[in-house]
């Protein structure tokens, strides 16, 4: 049998390659990261639409009227078309409704998507998902070595905690050789752009059945719902539950640094709740905690439609055939749209042009 170290050279080559491996995120940050853009085709695109997101945050110029960043909750949850045919007939003109996420949740990839976007566009508003239950732990999020960099968010990292630091370098340890690859030998030239939009858009779970049960087309018409409602009116509001799993630390910290984003570029700021198949029932919108305060935005409006409300003229044994697993397949995703419109019109209105658009 060989031995694992052949000889005192062999013992000092393999510690350098270690030292190497070990100390290249800083190495790469201090000879100089490449480009931005580079990040984002070096994601998988079954963890998501990277490559189309780099299209939209670094080559795409125009401004958008309405930017929703968040996870695949999100992605499954919000009808772009339809919303934005609606936002135009409203504008009388045509509206521009991006969306950037990736698979998992995660308010450290949602700041950096947020940030790469205003950094390059400008948005009239931006709406957000805030993490539900399904978001476990209190860690760099699960995909962070694809796309975090070492001196990356230099002023970001600064206040964490030293475990939650040493996290973030463990995870860009892993990640920095495959992004030097993709750097000199980019992903963009290789990948398939159709293979890049339906993953994304996960359009290949529009029919699916609850937990691959057959599909049942269900009615997609909301029954009507007052604008009000759809709005939390602070924290006891009768229609959202804000005593839910309070986050970590670490999450606590991005969301920080998510209201300061939204400070910093003066852009209007809503979150968002999507139903989960697990809401079934519930008479109030649960929530992790009262995002106004986390975030630092005291008048930063939150939007969401109890599931029992939502679902009042749905039979209780029909509800889960509006959902593939937590998340909506087309039949949810269709209703829930056309319920939560009204109220992102309204907000759209009030947010950007001060309450009416001539």
């Amino acid at each position: 049998m060989f031995p694992a170290i052949w000889s005192n050279r062999h013992a000092a080559v393999l510690i350098l390659v270690i030292a190497i491996l070990l100390t290249l995120p800083e190495l790469m940050s201090v000879a100089g990261l490449p480009p931005r853009d580079r990040v984002y085709s070096g994601i998988r695109v079954e963890t998501g639409m990277g490559p189309a997101d780099e299209h939209q945050i670094f080559e795409e110029k125009e401004p958008v009227d309405i930017l929703f960043v968040g996870s695949s909750l999100m992605v499954r949850g919000i009808d772009i078309p339809y919303l934005q045919q609606q936002l135009s007939e409203k504008l009388g003109r045509p509206a521009r409704i991006s969306h950037l996420s990736l698979k998992w949740q995660g308010l450290d990839m949602q700041y950096m998507l947020m940030r790469d976007f205003l950094e390059h566009r400008k948005a009239g508003m931006v709406i957000m998902d805030m993490p539900t239950l399904a978001l476990i732990g209190d860690s760099p999020h699960i995909q962070a070595y694809r796309w975090m960099r070492w001196g990356e968010f230099p002023t970001s990292t600064a206040d964490l905690s030293f475990r939650d630091r040493m996290a973030i370098y463990g995870a860009q340890v892993l990640g920095a050789p495959r992004q030097l690859v993709n750097y000199l030998r980019p992903n963009r030239k290789i990948q398939n752009q159709q293979l890049v939009a339906n993953l994304g858009s996960q359009s290949e779970y529009g029919s699916v059945g609850y937990f691959g049960g057959p599909f049942v087309d269900e009615p997609r018409t909301p029954p009507t719902i007052p604008v009000d409602s759809m709005f939390s009116h602070g924290p006891e509001d009768k229609n959202f539950d804000f005593a839910g799993l309070p986050l970590g630390p670490y999450h606590r910290y991005w969301a920080q640094q998510i209201g300061k984003l939204a400070t910093e570029y003066n852009v209007p700021f809503v979150m968002i709740h999507i139903p989960e198949d697990t809401e079934r029932g519930m008479d109030r919108v649960p929530e992790r905690m009262y995002w106004p305060q986390v975030v630092g935005l005291p008048s930063a409006p939150v939007i969401g439609i109890p599931s029992a409300t939502l679902f009042r003229n749905t039979p209780p044994a029909e509800v889960k055939n509006y959902y593939y697993d937590q998340h909506f397949n087309d039949n949810g995703k269709e209703m829930f749209t056309r319920a939560i419109t009204p109220a992102v019109l309204d907000l759209y209105t009030k947010e950007v042009h001060g309450g009416s658009i001539h």
